[in-house]
């Protein structure tokens, strides 16, 4: 999809150097998150049981739902506002966050414990409440501050690094005695020690100061990007609870593998979409039009270079990492590539396209009918056909997502185009 020129846009320079800088700090720091997990899951595969397997996952799914509803929308809306912020806005918005979300971060992390405890197996109940419980301690990361700001080496320093230290530990514990429940123990002492003293060094004053103006503007205009996130959370971070309901635990471990295995492609994805979430405003209304054009050309890119990556090389690539028992086929492979593919296209033209213009509800609604089609299908589709059929609802789901996102994008741009509203100006709005 191609979107029109603004009348009058002019040419302007992107800084194809200074982008190219930008997108490689952004990609090669989550790409070290990434590798934290693959540190020791690999060695959990083959040093403990599939029951074990399972509820490590299952904790990591629904400590992920918890932490997109904890994080209360700031990692879709706030990097464009950080971008434009003066330097004491920015503190404000730091400390208001914490304001916002960490109570109703102290109930979602209760609430995932206990359905941890309900969904894993009787065994490793423990493993998996505690998995659950570090996970959803994701919502309190600042890691949409520093996306706004356009600096990547805070989030490696006070994110990434203290994650991976408790990794390695963890797997040298496992590999020594064949315990998993330090790896969440240690992980959530990093995933609380990092972010903590950022907002301390970076807010302290604003911390103590509560402004009720401000929780209340967050607490009104959050609710469709939490809704938004928390959907879409459904049918992507909490479909390997879903497909364990309904599967046989051979078919859930399947799955499991080939889910590890696509948050490679997705966190590309995601690492992408950070370095440009925010540099898309930087050059306010003159310079949004051609950005917003390069943002969509090169998720696009990204897209289909995934879906053909994970569809040829998954099986391999899960045998390598998990062992034979548990990789994937071809078709669930190309399940997963087409999810790859819809993730790309729904963060260009959803996170970035339709939040930074302030089609907030656009956005919300589009996500919010794919998850529940998504929910639907991967219950049914994983019942009947295993893995492979849980893979195809999840990519059929997040392509027709993004899809509908171009659709809605494409129509609402060419409505301001044509009554000559402005695009950044709306970006307030609840539309």
């Amino acid at each position: 999809m191609t979107l029109p020129p603004l009348p009058g846009e002019p040419i302007i320079a992107t800084g194809a150097g200074a982008l190219g800088k930008r997108i490689v700090g952004f990609a090669v720091i989550p790409f070290l998150s990434l590798l934290a997990p693959f540190i020791f899951l690999p060695v959990l595969a083959r040093v403990a049981s599939t029951d074990v397997w399972v509820a490590i996952a299952l904790g990591q799914s629904v400590g992920g739902v918890a932490a997109l509803v904890a994080g209360f929308g700031y990692p879709t809306l706030a990097p464009p506002m950080v971008a434009v912020a003066s330097t004491t806005g920015r503190r404000r918005l730091l400390a208001t966050s914490v304001h916002v979300r960490l109570p109703i971060w102290a109930v979602a992390a209760v609430i995932a414990s206990a359905a941890a405890a309900l969904l894993a197996p009787e065994p490793n109940r423990v493993e998996a409440v505690a998995m659950a419980a570090a996970m959803s301690l994701a919502a309190l990361a600042p890691t949409w501050f520093w996306i706004g700001v356009g600096k990547s080496l805070p989030i490696l320093w006070y994110e990434v690094l203290p994650r991976m230290a408790a990794t390695l530990v963890a797997t040298g514990i496992l590999l020594l005695d064949g315990s998993a429940i330090w790896y969440p123990v240690l992980l959530a002492v990093a995933m609380a020690a990092g972010p903590a003293f950022v907002y301390f060094r970076n807010a302290a004053f604003e911390l103590v100061h509560v402004d009720r103006d401000d929780v209340r503007a967050v607490i009104r205009r959050h609710p469709p990007a939490v809704i938004a996130e928390t959907s879409a959370g459904v049918y992507n971070s909490l479909a390997v609870a879903i497909v364990t309901l309904v599967a046989p635990v051979a078919q859930a471990a399947t799955y499991v593998s080939g889910d590890k295995a696509y948050r490679i492609g997705q966190y590309s994805v995601g690492a992408l979409g950070n370095a440009l979430q925010g540099w898309v405003v930087e050059a306010r209304e003159s310079g949004f039009g051609r950005r917003l054009r390069i943002v969509i050309w090169l998720h696009v890119s990204l897209g289909a270079a995934g879906l053909a990556g994970f569809g040829l090389l998954g099986p391999w690539l899960t045998e390598l990492l998990f062992g034979a028992d548990v990789a994937i086929d071809e078709a669930t492979a190309f399940g997963f590539g087409f999810a790859i593919l819809g993730i790309s296209l729904g963060t260009a033209f959803g996170r970035i396209g339709l939040i930074t213009i302030g089609a907030r509800k656009a956005f919300m609604t589009c996500v919010l009918v794919a998850s529940a089609v998504g929910a639907t299908a991967l219950l049914l589709a994983g019942a009947k056909w295993g893995a492979a059929g849980a893979a195809w609802a999840l990519g059929g789901t997040e392509l027709a997502s993004g899809i509908a996102q171009a659709i809605v994008l494409g129509a609402l741009w060419r409505s301001r185009v044509r009554s000559g509203k402005p695009l950044l100006g709306h970006r307030g709005s609840a539309e």
